[in-house]
């Protein structure tokens, strides 16, 4: 390919790559996503509510046999 095909078309795909985020930057700004914008988004479901009460439930049997296991190795 000769050198001044390529240099062109090298020359090209760097405007194009310009153009392309100059697009991502002005449309609307995107909101990172983080735990927060979960939280938000399902505060008061009912269901959700639910699995982490039944989550709660589950981690507190688990420290107290963790616990139980503890006070039986130290004896």
């Amino acid at each position: 390919m000769p050198r001044l095909d390529l240099a062109k078309r090298v020359a090209t795909l760097e405007s194009q790559v310009t153009e392309l985020q100059e697009q991502v930057r002005s449309d609307c700004p995107q909101r990172r996503k983080d735990w927060r914008r979960a939280v938000e988004k399902y505060a008061g479901d009912a269901d959700l509510q639910s699995v982490f009460a039944d989550a709660l439930k589950l981690r507190e049997a688990d420290r107290k046999h963790a616990r139980k296991s503890a006070r039986a190795r130290s004896r």
